[in-house]
């Protein structure tokens, strides 16, 4: 009978020595230092407890930590054991970052590169004589990390590259961190600091069995009941066994049902099941019926005793992408199906919880995940520059019914290609083999993708390395090579490009893969992390964190012309006027660019904006800050990705009192139901519309034309839809224009870049 002994407690200790090459040789006792540690943890975690490092996240303190690079890292603890008869012990650590080797009291039991991969070691039996034992895990530090090898023409297109293009910083052409499949965004981003977090990030446990070790059960299970497990077995035998299986329902109610087999157990191999469930529930998306989930629980047995069980968590549902409808012919599917119905797609883009990932907790992620539900969100874009993250956030993606688009770590090259030697695509194979076989079993899983933004065509070495693996370790859901890939757009002319918020209405995309506006934090935020005199823009310290002050200025100068503010001089501006315009104007950009994907469905898909959250203390483009506090567009996306929905398309320019705007008003139903209520129209206080409405399942079409005189003042347009089980409301400000222009610069490079990437 297997017994599983947490190592998930602050019963740890971390010490530094001098940094060696990986891999290095056992330097344990040179440790001069022990301080308290916990698992999952990471150096600057430990530290920062022990009063030996500022916390990082606040001013510029993250300059002061970043000496714990230069040294290596021992993690400690004791434990006690005593092993029963015939009894075997591993130890399974589910991610360490990033090269470190595992010993147990001074045996070494293995080495190992890569962040992702989950980490299993046999105790051999003679080390498990007496009862308390010391394993230890030495960790590289961050500047032993793996640095890329360029030939002539890769050193020479890096300087010439970083003197003409336009590169943020941090994101110099063949950085180092294509060397390794770790969290990109730990390098520094254009939202994140750099912060190569170091240690066991992730869960860790003894695990203890009789003579068979169950390592791995693979459930796949369609919504007609039919389950398939596959058990990767290991044992010390060769014997007749038996597998049982017991399925019962998670979070319904219904009777369990069991499946016996017997088998031939090998030495080491997998065995294949397949059954079939009576009155099967599919797992369904929030807004397309309930996330049933079944919880299995796998017996083996030998000779009527019970030699291993394993628990695990599935759910019955099918998933395809479909051509979209009213598309080109040749363009590429991007509509996706589930369990036989298309769904739009209302998504957000998700980047790491935190800069040290070690420290996020299921408790941290399901506060997250239920602000990211309660904004109508039915999928999360797990960005490439990110994590596979902990199994918290997935088992919660299942339980919520949010889907999840899972890319591998793989960000941001560009024009750039990853290395092509033996040893790194050896890596690729391991670490996203490891990442699909960890997360293959839940079914909020809708879509793998490649990576982040870099050009299929020069990274087939990696590509290929991708699809196959998705292939032969799942096979049960589409793959992407890249985001943006054929037919998605990634639309940054407004932002980076400058452009009006009214380009969004230019884009013939059939996915819109990301699109944003940064927005300064509320003031609360502000001063969690600026000091005083750092809290009014343009300062260094808002740099520090992420601000690209001409653009924030530049997008909300519109609006706070329009609330009759000169703002040609930012000083007559206050601190709390401009955050206000800030997120007020990347509440209006993200507006039109959402409205505008959903009034084009089905020719469009959905859309996934940038970004839902932020890894530290930012002024970025996330809708909910470090602090989980919502800025202004989170409330607004509420409404907007209602799956009832009214939408006013009129012109954005410029309009005077006494002016008509004139548009339509869209009625947008993203149920697969018929829905009818009664819809309000109000200008200011005055109720200029009331008639009963009729919304044709899973549809958008323009209803009516609609003319609104504008009046002096405030000019605010609301829409108010209610019936028996809807409410949907959405509101228009007439009086605001974007008037910016795009920079032709970065026109012709947004262009090229995005042909490029998106020409598979």
């Amino acid at each position: 009978m297997r017994e599983i002994i947490s190592l998930n407690d602050s019963q740890w200790f971390i010490g530094a020595v001098a940094p060696q090459a990986f891999p290095a040789s056992n330097d344990f006792a040179r440790v001069q230092e022990w301080l308290p540690a916990t698992v999952p943890g990471d150096a600057r975690l430990a530290l920062f407890n022990a009063r030996k490092i500022s916390d990082p996240f606040l001013e510029r303190n993250n300059d002061a930590s970043q000496w714990v690079d230069e040294y290596d890292w021992w993690y400690r603890r004791e434990i006690s054991l005593n092993l029963k008869e015939s009894a075997r012990a591993f130890l399974l650590f589910n991610g360490i970052d990033y090269q470190c080797a595992v010993y147990w009291d001074d045996t070494l039991l293995g080495t190992h590169v890569g962040m992702f991969s989950r980490q299993t070691y046999e105790i051999p039996r003679a080390l498990l004589q007496k009862q308390t034992h010391r394993l230890a895990v030495r960790v590289s530090g961050g500047n032993q990390l793996p640095r890329l090898k360029l030939n002539f023409a890769e050193r020479a297109w890096q300087s010439f590259s970083s003197r003409v293009l336009p590169h943020p910083p941090q994101s110099r052409d063949f950085p180092d961190r294509y060397a390794t499949l770790k969290c990109q965004m730990a390098y520094g981003w254009d939202f994140a600091p750099r912060l190569l977090a170091c240690g066991i990030w992730d869960e860790a446990f003894l695990i203890q069995t009789r003579e068979v070790f169950l390592r791995d059960v693979w459930t796949q299970g369609a919504p007609d009941g039919c389950v398939r497990v596959t058990l990767d077995l290991d044992t010390t035998r060769a014997c007749i066994a038996r597998a049982q299986f017991i399925i019962a329902p998670k979070n319904f109610d219904a009777p369990a049902q069991e499946f016996e087999f017997p088998f031939q157990l090998e030495a080491r191999g997998a065995q294949t099941f397949s059954f079939q469930l009576e009155n099967p529930r599919a797992w369904n998306p929030w807004d397309r019926g309930e996330p049933n989930l079944y919880a299995l629980t796998t017996r083996v047995f030998s000779a009527d005793e019970i030699c291993d069980t394993h628990e695990t968590t599935f759910g019955l549902r099918a998933i395809e992408l479909a051509p979209n409808p009213n598309a080109p012919r040749d363009s590429a599917p991007w509509t996706f199906v589930i369990n036989g119905q298309p769904e739009f797609i209302r998504g957000a883009n998700w980047v790491p919880a935190d800069a040290i990932p070690a420290r996020v907790t299921r408790d941290d992620y399901a506060a997250l995940l239920q602000l990211a539900r309660d904004a109508n969100i039915n999928l999360l874009r797990v960005w490439g520059g990110g994590l596979k993250e902990k199994r918290a956030f997935y088992d919660l993606c299942d339980e919520m019914g949010i889907l999840v688009w899972q890319e591998f770590p793989f960000s941001g090259a560009g024009i750039d290609y990853f290395p092509h030697d033996a040893a790194h695509l050896e890596l690729v194979t391991q670490e996203a083999r490891a990442i699909v076989q960890t997360l293959r079993n839940h079914p909020s899983i809708a879509l793998w993708c490649g990576g982040n933004e870099f050009i299929p065509r020069l990274n087939r070495h990696v590509t290929k390395i991708l699809r196959e693996t998705v292939t032969r370790c799942d096979g049960t859901r589409p793959f992407k090579t890249a985001s943006p890939s054929r037919d998605e757009s990634h639309n940054w002319r407004v932002w980076h490009g400058y452009a009006n918020t009214r380009a969004y209405t230019q884009d013939d995309a059939l996915f819109f893969g990301e699109f944003g506006l940064q927005a300064a934090p509320n003031l609360e935020t502000l001063a969690r992390f600026l000091p005083d005199a750092a809290m009014y823009p343009p300062n260094a310290q808002w740099t520090y964190h992420n601000a690209e002050i001409e653009k924030l200025w530049r997008y909300a100068r519109p609006l706070l012309s329009t609330r009759t503010r000169q703002a040609s001089a930012s000083q007559e501006i206050s601190l709390s006027e401009f955050i206000d315009a800030s997120q007020e104007a990347q509440l209006r950009g993200l507006q039109n660019a959402i409205e505008y994907a959903r009034r084009n469905k089905p020719r469009v898909a959905g859309c996934a904006f940038w970004q839902f959250n932020e890894p530290w203390y930012s002024i970025c483009w996330s809708v909910v800050d470090y602090a989980r506090v919502p800025k202004r567009a989170y409330h607004k996306i509420k409404e907007l990705y209602n799956p009832v929905l009214v939408s006013f398309a009129f012109p954005r320019r410029p309009y005077r009192a006494g002016e008509i705007v004139r548009g339509e008003i869209w009625l947008i139903n993203d149920a697969l139901r018929q829905i009818q209520g009664i819809l309000s129209v109000w200008h200011n206080d005055a109720l200029t519309l009331e008639q009963a409405v009729v919304l044709e399942a899973n549809q958008a079409r323009a209803w009516r034309a609609l003319a609104v005189t504008l009046a002096h003042g405030a000019n605010m347009l609301r829409f108010e839809l209610r019936g028996a089980a809807i409410h949907s409301t959405n509101e228009y400000d007439l009086n605001y224009c974007d008037m910016g222009e795009i920079n032709p610069r970065h026109a012709i490079l947004a262009t090229v870049a995005a042909w490029l990437r998106t020409n598979e």
